[in-house]
């Protein structure tokens, strides 16, 4: 057996007739380095309460004999392996634990986790073999009216005022971000649309995942909000590394939807 890397996302070596056996959080996930090939075996737990909050990640001699398997033809025989987290391709839905609301002038820093998508990329070229999510979220929609909108992820992930009360898993990534009402009437934060797929994951020396902390500005009575995104990860993470970037452009000042009436949410 090889040595187990210091953190999930750190490269590693399957040699050929090797497999690597990965659970992160709900996801297992199985990769076999086949002459001439790789092949992945994923399964979900139905319950993310009762994973393990550490990754467990060991490499050994083996194989993947399930007809389900997924099979990645690679002529190159180069055994390096990553497994990289990125976060979603769509916003996700969040709450409060608790009914909160922002009067005028007034604003709160908010602390949530969302689940990573793992993306496998092997061999020299760092080739992109398939990205699974840790944790599959179903969708909804979010919007004034079910016209006006746009098309979420709805998870159980729920916003939380004191970072201390975030429970670490290794398969979440932290985001930072504040809420500023400049609206003439009080901002009710029921649930709030997270644009995840505008940040980028950090990776930190203790082991936690992180994004740049954002802020979203509420200035009149819309479901709009003004959104910045800071530059790097947020200081009180210590030293990290940038694993994976944005997966759509941003422009800092512009407008997202936010704060909104929440259709066919089914978590």
């Amino acid at each position: 057996m090889s040595e187990r890397p210091e953190h999930w996302w750190a490269p590693l070596e399957v040699p050929t007739d090797r497999i690597l056996t990965c659970r992160l959080g709900p996801l297992a996930l199985d990769i076999h380095h086949a002459p001439g090939e790789w092949r992945l075996l994923h399964r979900h737990d139905d319950d993310e309460a009762d994973a393990p909050a550490e990754a467990e990640l060991a490499v050994a001699v083996g194989s993947i004999d399930d007809d389900g398997a997924d099979r990645f033809m690679v002529a190159d025989p180069d055994p390096r392996l990553t497994l990289v987290p990125c976060l979603l391709d769509r916003p996700v839905v969040i709450r409060p634990r608790q009914p909160v609301f922002l009067p005028q002038g007034e604003a709160i820093t908010l602390y949530v986790s969302t689940p990573v998508v793992v993306a496998v990329r092997v061999g020299a070229g760092d080739r992109l073999l398939r990205e699974i999510p840790s944790l599959p979220l179903s969708d909804t929609w979010f919007g004034s009216t079910t016209r006006e909108g746009e098309l979420c992820y709805s998870g159980r992930t729920r916003a939380r005022h004191l970072r201390a009360e975030l429970p670490r898993r290794a398969h979440r990534a932290v985001t930072p971000f504040q809420v500023r009402n400049e609206a003439d009437t009080p901002l009710p934060l029921d649930r709030l649309s997270l644009p995840v797929q505008m940040l980028s994951v950090y990776g930190a020396a203790d082991g936690g995942l992180w994004t740049e902390p954002l802020s979203l500005t509420r200035g009149g009575d819309s479901d709009l909000a003004a959104l910045d995104v800071e530059e790097d990860a947020p200081e009180f993470a210590g030293a990290t590394e940038r694993l994976s970037g944005p997966r759509e452009p941003r422009t800092s000042g512009g407008l997202v939807r936010a704060f909104s009436e929440l259709f066919g949410d089914r978590p």
